[in-house]
Protein backbone atom coordinates (compact mmCIF):
# COMPACT_ATOMS: atom_id res chain seq x y z
CA UNK A 1 0.00 0.00 0.00
CA UNK A 2 1.39 3.39 -1.03
CA UNK A 3 2.16 5.97 1.63
CA UNK A 4 0.55 9.36 0.98
CA UNK A 5 1.04 12.67 2.78
CA UNK A 6 -2.02 14.89 2.42
CA UNK A 7 -1.22 18.58 2.84
CA UNK A 8 -3.92 20.99 3.98
CA UNK A 9 -3.70 24.71 4.69
CA UNK A 10 -6.48 26.03 6.92
CA UNK A 11 -7.89 29.45 7.67
CA UNK A 12 -11.18 29.93 9.52
CA UNK A 13 -12.47 26.58 8.33
CA UNK A 14 -14.54 25.51 11.33
CA UNK A 15 -17.77 24.90 9.38
CA UNK A 16 -16.64 22.05 7.19
CA UNK A 17 -13.18 20.90 8.27
CA UNK A 18 -14.27 17.91 10.37
CA UNK A 19 -16.15 16.33 7.47
CA UNK A 20 -13.21 16.94 5.14
CA UNK A 21 -10.68 15.38 7.53
CA UNK A 22 -12.90 12.35 8.03
CA UNK A 23 -13.15 11.81 4.27
CA UNK A 24 -9.35 12.03 3.90
CA UNK A 25 -8.67 9.52 6.65
CA UNK A 26 -11.24 7.12 5.15
CA UNK A 27 -9.29 6.70 1.88
CA UNK A 28 -9.12 3.15 0.49
CA UNK A 29 -5.90 1.45 -0.63
CA UNK A 30 -3.64 4.23 0.64
CA UNK A 31 -1.68 4.65 3.87
CA UNK A 32 -2.54 8.27 4.67
CA UNK A 33 -1.10 10.85 7.02
CA UNK A 34 -2.49 14.38 7.13
CA UNK A 35 -0.35 17.47 7.64
CA UNK A 36 -2.32 20.61 8.46
CA UNK A 37 -0.79 24.08 8.60
CA UNK A 38 -3.10 26.66 10.12
CA UNK A 39 -2.55 30.12 8.62
CA UNK A 40 -3.86 32.20 11.51
CA UNK A 41 -7.44 31.07 12.05
CA UNK A 42 -9.53 33.18 14.40
CA UNK A 43 -12.44 30.73 14.73
CA UNK A 44 -12.55 27.21 16.22
CA UNK A 45 -10.54 25.53 13.45
CA UNK A 46 -7.56 24.85 15.70
CA UNK A 47 -9.72 23.44 18.49
CA UNK A 48 -11.43 21.03 16.09
CA UNK A 49 -8.15 19.86 14.56
CA UNK A 50 -6.49 19.45 17.96
CA UNK A 51 -9.38 17.37 19.24
CA UNK A 52 -9.27 15.10 16.19
CA UNK A 53 -5.46 14.84 16.36
CA UNK A 54 -5.65 13.78 20.01
CA UNK A 55 -7.40 10.55 18.98
CA UNK A 56 -5.71 9.92 15.62
CA UNK A 57 -1.92 9.94 15.28
CA UNK A 58 -2.18 10.30 11.50
CA UNK A 59 -3.05 13.99 11.93
CA UNK A 60 -0.11 16.40 12.31
CA UNK A 61 -0.81 20.05 13.12
CA UNK A 62 1.53 22.94 12.36
CA UNK A 63 0.43 26.30 13.75
CA UNK A 64 1.81 29.05 11.55
CA UNK A 65 3.50 31.96 13.28
CA UNK A 66 2.43 34.33 10.53
CA UNK A 67 -0.40 34.54 8.02
CA UNK A 68 1.35 33.69 4.74
CA UNK A 69 -1.67 33.59 2.44
CA UNK A 70 -2.92 30.47 0.70
CA UNK A 71 -0.16 30.14 -1.91
CA UNK A 72 2.80 30.51 0.42
CA UNK A 73 1.13 28.45 3.15
CA UNK A 74 0.64 25.47 0.84
CA UNK A 75 4.17 25.64 -0.56
CA UNK A 76 5.50 25.88 2.99
CA UNK A 77 3.77 22.55 3.61
CA UNK A 78 5.24 21.01 0.45
CA UNK A 79 8.78 22.07 1.40
CA UNK A 80 8.44 20.89 4.99
CA UNK A 81 6.72 17.53 4.47
CA UNK A 82 9.01 14.53 5.18
CA UNK A 83 10.56 12.79 2.17
CA UNK A 84 9.30 9.46 3.49
CA UNK A 85 6.12 9.16 1.43
CA UNK A 86 5.50 7.75 -2.02
CA UNK A 87 3.01 10.45 -3.00
CA UNK A 88 1.80 13.87 -1.86
CA UNK A 89 -1.70 15.32 -2.23
CA UNK A 90 -3.13 18.77 -1.63
CA UNK A 91 -6.43 19.32 0.12
CA UNK A 92 -8.75 22.24 0.77
CA UNK A 93 -10.41 22.54 4.17
CA UNK A 94 -14.03 22.44 3.07
CA UNK A 95 -14.49 19.69 0.47
CA UNK A 96 -15.42 16.02 0.69
CA UNK A 97 -13.23 13.30 -0.83
CA UNK A 98 -14.59 10.09 -2.32
CA UNK A 99 -12.91 7.11 -0.72
CA UNK A 100 -11.11 6.03 -3.91
CA UNK A 101 -9.71 9.50 -4.75
CA UNK A 102 -6.07 8.79 -3.91
CA UNK A 103 -6.04 5.23 -5.25
CA UNK A 104 -7.31 6.38 -8.64
CA UNK A 105 -4.80 9.24 -8.78
CA UNK A 106 -1.90 6.94 -7.95
CA UNK A 107 -3.01 4.46 -10.61
CA UNK A 108 -2.92 7.13 -13.34
CA UNK A 109 0.41 8.55 -12.12
CA UNK A 110 1.98 5.08 -12.29
CA UNK A 111 0.64 4.48 -15.80
CA UNK A 112 1.55 7.88 -17.20
CA UNK A 113 4.85 8.53 -15.37
CA UNK A 114 3.77 12.19 -15.22
CA UNK A 115 4.86 14.71 -12.59
CA UNK A 116 1.34 15.67 -11.56
CA UNK A 117 -2.20 14.33 -11.43
CA UNK A 118 -5.24 16.62 -11.42
CA UNK A 119 -8.92 15.91 -11.95
CA UNK A 120 -12.34 17.33 -12.57
CA UNK A 121 -14.53 18.30 -9.61
CA UNK A 122 -18.13 17.82 -8.69
CA UNK A 123 -19.41 21.19 -7.51
CA UNK A 124 -21.68 20.94 -4.47
CA UNK A 125 -23.47 23.59 -2.43
CA UNK A 126 -22.72 24.31 1.21
CA UNK A 127 -24.96 21.43 2.24
CA UNK A 128 -23.20 18.94 -0.03
CA UNK A 129 -25.93 18.83 -2.70
CA UNK A 130 -24.59 18.28 -6.20
CA UNK A 131 -24.43 21.14 -8.69
CA UNK A 132 -22.86 19.09 -11.49
CA UNK A 133 -19.33 18.71 -12.79
CA UNK A 134 -17.14 21.80 -12.93
CA UNK A 135 -15.95 20.98 -16.45
CA UNK A 136 -18.16 19.22 -19.00
CA UNK A 137 -17.16 20.00 -22.57
CA UNK A 138 -14.33 22.50 -22.05
CA UNK A 139 -10.85 21.81 -23.41
CA UNK A 140 -8.50 21.40 -20.45
CA UNK A 141 -5.22 23.15 -21.24
CA UNK A 142 -2.16 21.24 -20.00
CA UNK A 143 0.75 22.93 -21.79
CA UNK A 144 3.05 25.29 -19.93
CA UNK A 145 2.18 28.14 -22.28
CA UNK A 146 -1.56 27.70 -21.75
CA UNK A 147 -1.22 27.42 -17.95
CA UNK A 148 0.58 30.76 -17.88
CA UNK A 149 -2.55 32.30 -19.38
CA UNK A 150 -5.23 30.31 -17.56
CA UNK A 151 -4.81 27.49 -15.08
CA UNK A 152 -7.81 25.16 -15.09
CA UNK A 153 -6.37 22.68 -12.60
CA UNK A 154 -7.50 22.92 -8.98
CA UNK A 155 -4.91 22.41 -6.28
CA UNK A 156 -7.35 20.37 -4.19
CA UNK A 157 -7.28 17.61 -6.84
CA UNK A 158 -3.49 17.50 -7.23
CA UNK A 159 -1.35 14.47 -6.38
CA UNK A 160 2.34 14.10 -7.21
CA UNK A 161 5.16 11.60 -6.59
CA UNK A 162 8.10 11.94 -4.22
CA UNK A 163 10.52 12.61 -7.10
CA UNK A 164 8.60 15.75 -8.14
CA UNK A 165 8.16 16.84 -4.52
CA UNK A 166 11.92 16.74 -4.01
CA UNK A 167 12.55 18.65 -7.23
CA UNK A 168 10.20 21.54 -6.50
CA UNK A 169 11.45 21.76 -2.92
CA UNK A 170 15.05 22.46 -3.92
CA UNK A 171 15.97 25.90 -2.63
CA UNK A 172 17.07 27.21 -6.03
CA UNK A 173 13.80 26.16 -7.68
CA UNK A 174 11.39 27.78 -5.24
CA UNK A 175 9.24 30.65 -6.54
CA UNK A 176 9.32 34.04 -4.90
CA UNK A 177 6.80 34.76 -2.16
CA UNK A 178 5.60 37.68 -4.25
CA UNK A 179 4.71 35.39 -7.17
CA UNK A 180 2.79 33.03 -4.88
CA UNK A 181 0.70 35.98 -3.73
CA UNK A 182 -0.16 36.71 -7.38
CA UNK A 183 -0.63 33.25 -8.88
CA UNK A 184 -0.80 30.91 -5.80
CA UNK A 185 0.47 27.38 -5.37
CA UNK A 186 -1.66 25.37 -7.79
CA UNK A 187 -0.64 27.55 -10.73
CA UNK A 188 3.04 27.16 -9.84
CA UNK A 189 2.77 23.38 -9.43
CA UNK A 190 0.86 23.01 -12.70
CA UNK A 191 3.39 25.15 -14.59
CA UNK A 192 6.38 23.32 -13.13
CA UNK A 193 4.88 19.87 -13.72
CA UNK A 194 3.95 20.69 -17.32
CA UNK A 195 7.57 21.66 -17.97
CA UNK A 196 9.11 18.60 -16.29
CA UNK A 197 7.29 15.32 -17.03
CA UNK A 198 3.82 16.59 -17.82
CA UNK A 199 0.38 16.37 -16.25
CA UNK A 200 -2.15 13.57 -16.36
CA UNK A 201 -5.71 14.91 -16.21
CA UNK A 202 -8.65 12.81 -15.06
CA UNK A 203 -12.01 13.83 -16.55
CA UNK A 204 -13.72 12.03 -13.70
CA UNK A 205 -14.28 13.58 -10.29
CA UNK A 206 -13.49 12.03 -6.92
CA UNK A 207 -14.04 15.18 -4.92
CA UNK A 208 -17.10 17.14 -3.86
CA UNK A 209 -15.93 20.73 -4.35
CA UNK A 210 -17.95 22.79 -1.93
CA UNK A 211 -19.15 26.22 -3.08
CA UNK A 212 -19.97 28.70 -0.33
CA UNK A 213 -19.65 32.34 0.59
CA UNK A 214 -16.15 31.98 2.09
CA UNK A 215 -14.33 30.18 -0.76
CA UNK A 216 -10.82 31.53 -1.37
CA UNK A 217 -10.99 30.07 -4.89
CA UNK A 218 -14.28 28.73 -6.22
CA UNK A 219 -15.48 26.60 -9.09
CA UNK A 220 -18.17 28.88 -10.43
CA UNK A 221 -17.62 30.75 -13.70
CA UNK A 222 -16.53 34.34 -13.16
CA UNK A 223 -19.11 37.02 -13.91
CA UNK A 224 -18.47 40.36 -15.60
CA UNK A 225 -18.62 41.95 -12.14
CA UNK A 226 -15.93 39.53 -10.91
CA UNK A 227 -13.72 40.45 -13.88
CA UNK A 228 -14.14 44.18 -13.20
CA UNK A 229 -13.31 43.68 -9.52
CA UNK A 230 -10.13 41.79 -10.40
CA UNK A 231 -8.97 44.45 -12.85
CA UNK A 232 -9.69 47.19 -10.30
CA UNK A 233 -7.57 45.36 -7.71
CA UNK A 234 -4.68 45.27 -10.16
CA UNK A 235 -5.04 48.97 -10.88
CA UNK A 236 -4.99 49.79 -7.16
CA UNK A 237 -2.30 47.30 -6.15
CA UNK A 238 0.89 47.13 -8.28
CA UNK A 239 1.92 43.87 -6.56
CA UNK A 240 -0.92 42.08 -8.35
CA UNK A 241 0.27 43.11 -11.81
CA UNK A 242 2.57 41.31 -14.27
CA UNK A 243 1.42 37.92 -13.01
CA UNK A 244 1.88 36.12 -16.33
CA UNK A 245 5.28 37.48 -17.30
CA UNK A 246 6.59 37.04 -13.75
CA UNK A 247 5.30 33.46 -13.73
CA UNK A 248 6.98 32.63 -17.05
CA UNK A 249 10.24 34.29 -16.01
CA UNK A 250 10.41 32.39 -12.73
CA UNK A 251 9.61 29.09 -14.44
CA UNK A 252 12.57 29.62 -16.76
CA UNK A 253 14.78 30.55 -13.80
CA UNK A 254 13.73 27.49 -11.79
CA UNK A 255 13.30 24.85 -14.50
CA UNK A 256 15.33 26.22 -17.38
CA UNK A 257 16.93 22.88 -18.22
CA UNK A 258 13.46 21.47 -18.95
CA UNK A 259 12.44 24.40 -21.17
CA UNK A 260 13.93 24.42 -24.71
CA UNK A 261 15.90 27.47 -25.81
CA UNK A 262 13.33 28.23 -28.51
CA UNK A 263 10.32 27.77 -26.21
CA UNK A 264 7.70 30.52 -26.27
CA UNK A 265 7.81 30.47 -22.45
CA UNK A 266 11.05 32.44 -22.70
CA UNK A 267 9.30 35.04 -24.86
CA UNK A 268 6.46 35.40 -22.33
CA UNK A 269 8.93 35.94 -19.50
CA UNK A 270 10.56 38.95 -21.20
CA UNK A 271 7.65 41.06 -22.55
CA UNK A 272 9.65 44.29 -22.88
CA UNK A 273 12.20 42.55 -25.05
CA UNK A 274 9.53 40.81 -27.14
CA UNK A 275 6.82 43.46 -27.56
CA UNK A 276 6.38 43.06 -31.31
CA UNK A 277 6.28 39.26 -31.16
CA UNK A 278 3.67 39.26 -28.39
CA UNK A 279 1.51 41.73 -30.29
CA UNK A 280 1.78 39.78 -33.55
CA UNK A 281 0.87 36.55 -31.73
CA UNK A 282 -1.88 38.13 -29.63
CA UNK A 283 -4.77 36.52 -31.52
CA UNK A 284 -3.45 33.03 -30.81
CA UNK A 285 -2.51 33.77 -27.21
CA UNK A 286 -5.88 35.28 -26.33
CA UNK A 287 -7.63 32.04 -27.24
CA UNK A 288 -6.43 30.45 -24.02
CA UNK A 289 -8.55 32.65 -21.77
CA UNK A 290 -10.84 34.44 -24.25
CA UNK A 291 -9.23 37.75 -23.38
CA UNK A 292 -10.07 40.69 -25.61
CA UNK A 293 -7.16 41.18 -27.99
CA UNK A 294 -7.13 44.96 -27.57
CA UNK A 295 -6.94 44.56 -23.80
CA UNK A 296 -4.07 42.09 -24.10
CA UNK A 297 -2.12 44.46 -26.36
CA UNK A 298 -2.76 47.33 -23.94
CA UNK A 299 -1.35 45.25 -21.06
CA UNK A 300 1.74 44.37 -23.07
CA UNK A 301 2.39 47.97 -24.12
CA UNK A 302 1.73 49.40 -20.67
CA UNK A 303 3.92 46.87 -18.81
CA UNK A 304 1.01 45.16 -17.03
CA UNK A 305 1.34 41.73 -18.70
Amino acid sequence: MEKVAVLMSTYNGEKYIKEQIESILAQKDADVELYIRDDGSKDDTLSIVREMASTDKRIHLIVGKHNLGVGNSFMNLVYGAPDTFDYYALSDQDDIWCEEKLAEAIKLLRESKCSLYASNQENVDKFGNTMGLRYTDEEIHLSTESIIFTNMLAGCTMVFPLEFKKLISEEARRPSKELLRKRIHDVWLAGAASAVNGIVYDERSFIKYRQHENNVVGGQKATLADDIKLKWKKIKDPSKRKGRSSFADELVRSFGEYIPDDSYIRVLGKPKKNLLKLISDSKRLCRYNNEKRILFIFKVLSGLF
